[in-house]
C-alpha cells in the first residue's frame, strides 16, 4: 500500500510510523516542519502511553508535571496531586522527535507544501511533484486543506479560539476556569519556558478581549510571566459536536483525516494529542486489516467517539455558572473529588462515568452539579 500522509504533526507523524511498521510505502508531506505550535503542549497520561519508546539517545522532549493548581476564578483554588506525572512539551520539539520516528521507522519526509489533492488519491506540491497514492491521509490541521477539499470546513459553531504566549521563566502548572467566557486560562511550564493561554468558543468573545483579559490576569496573579517582549498568538481547535454524525464523515473509501484535521479535540478541554494519536493508531489499524479507509470512522467512534461526543453534550453544563467554583470549594475538602479532578487531568476519568463517580465520592456535590445542568437546559 502506498499512503500520503499530509501534515508532520503528532497524528500525521504516528500514523506513518505505525503505517511504514506495517509494510506501507508512506509519504509524509510537511514543508513548514519542525515549527512551534501555538498550544499548551500537554501530553495527559494516557496521550503519554501512546508514544513510541524513546531511543536512549534521543529521550522525550518533555517535562513532568505531578501537581496542578485549579483556581475557579473566583478567588478559590486548590493543587491537586497527580497519580502519574503529565507531560508538557514544546511542539517544535516534540513533533520533531516523533517524525524523527517514523523517519527511522521507514517513512519518507518530503518538505513540500501540498497544494491539491483529490478523491482518487491524486497529490500535487509547491516543488511540482504529482503524484497517486493509495490513500491519503489529512494530518494537516485545523484549516486542513485535505478536509476542505474532500469533505468540507470544520463549521465555526464548533471552533474554540486559543491564544497567549510563551514566557520566559517557569511556574506551577495552573488552571484557571473562566466561566463567562465558557473556557479557562493556563499556565502550563515547558522546557524552558511557560506556555501561557486562554480559550473560548470562537464566537464566545473577540480574540482581543481574551487577550487583554489574559494580559490582565497575568499581570495581576502571575507577573513575572507577562513577558511584554513574547509574541501574541492565537488558533482554532476544531471539535465534533454531540452528533455523531460528525464524526462519521471523515473518512472515504482512498482517504481519512486523523487528529485536529478531523476535528478530534475535547470540546469541554480542547485537549487534542491524545485523540490525535489515537486517531493515528486506529487508522492504521484499520488500513492494515481491510486495505481501505472506509470502516476507520465507525471504529473511531467506538474506539474513542463517544466520550468527544459525550463532551460536547455537557459543554454547556460544565461551565453554568457557580460549577467551577463549588468544584474546586469541594475538591479543596475532600480528597476524593481531588481524585475526580487528577484523574480528568491524566484523561483517565472519562465524561461518561463521571456523573455517578461525583455521587461516590460527594453525594452533595453531585446533587448541586445535577441542579446546574437542569438550570442549563
Amino acid at each position: 500500500m502506498k499512503v500520503a500522509v499530509v501534515g508532520a504533526g503528532p497524528a500525521g507523524a504516528l500514523a506513518a510510523l505505525r503505517l511504514a511498521g506495517d509494510g506501507a510505502r508512506v509519504v509524509v508531506f510537511d514543508a513548514s516542519h519542525p515549527r512551534e505550535k501555538p498550544c499548551g503542549g500537554g501530553l495527559t497520561a494516557k496521550a503519554l502511553r501512546l508514544l513510541p519508546a524513546a531511543p536512549a539517545g534521543d529521550p522525550l522532549p518533555v517535562r513532568r508535571l505531578d501537581r496542578c493548581r485549579f483556581d475557579s476564578g473566583a478567588g478559590d483554588s486548590v493543587e491537586v496531586a497527580l497519580a502519574q506525572p503529565v507531560g508538557i512539551a514544546s511542539r517544535r520539539a516534540l513533533d520533531a522527535w516523533l517524525l524523527r520516528r517514523a523517519v527511522e521507522g521507514g517513512a519518507v519526509h518530503v518538505a513540500e507544501r501540498v497544494t491539491a489533492v483529490d478523491a482518487a488519491g491524486r497529490v500535487r506540491t509547491s516543488a511540482g511533484r504529482d503524484e497517486t497514492f493509495d490513500v491519503v491521509v489529512g494530518a494537516d490541521g485545523a484549516g486542513s486543506l485535505v478536509r476542505r477539499t474532500l469533505l468540507s470546513p470544520t463549521p465555526p459553531g464548533r471552533l474554540m479560539m486559543a491564544a497567549g504566549w510563551f514566557a520566559r521563566g517557569d511556574s506551577e502548572m495552573v488552571v484557571r476556569f473562566a466561566p463567562e467566557l465558557e473556557g479557562y486560562l493556563w499556565l502550563f511550564p515547558r522546557p524552558g519556558h511557560v506556555g501561557v493561554g486562554i480559550c473560548s468558543p470562537l464566537a464566545r468573545v473577540p480574540t482581543r478581549r481574551m487577550i487583554d483579559r489574559l494580559e490582565s490576569e497575568v499581570a495581576r496573579a502571575f507577573p513575572a510571566l507577562v513577558d511584554e517582549d513574547a509574541p501574541r498568538y492565537a488558533h482554532t481547535i476544531p471539535s465534533p459536536t454531540a452528533d455523531p454524525r460528525s464524526l462519521l464523515e471523515i473518512a472515504g473509501d482512498r482517504w481519512a483525516l486523523i487528529g485536529d484535521a478531523a476535528a478530534l479535540a475535547d470540546p469541554i478541554t480542547g485537549e487534542g494529542i491524545y485523540y490525535a494519536l489515537r486517531s493515528a493508531e486506529v487508522l492504521a489499524d484499520t488500513l492494515r486489516e481491510d486495505g481501505s479507509a472506509r470502516r476507520y470512522p465507525e471504529r473511531a467512534l467506538q474506539a474513542f467517539g463517544h466520550e468527544l461526543l459525550k463532551a460536547a453534550a455537557l459543554h454547556g453544563r460544565f461551565y453554568a455558572p457557580g460549577f467551577a467554583r463549588r468544584m474546586v470549594r469541594f475538591a479543596a475538602r475532600s480528597r476524593t473529588v481531588r481524585r475526580v479532578l487528577a484523574d480528568l487531568v491524566l484523561g483517565e476519568q472519562g465524561y461518561g462515568g463521571l456523573k455517578h463517580r461525583l455521587l461516590r465520592a460527594s453525594p452533595r456535590f453531585a446533587v448541586e452539579y445535577a441542579a446546574s445542568s437542569v438550570a442549563t437546559h
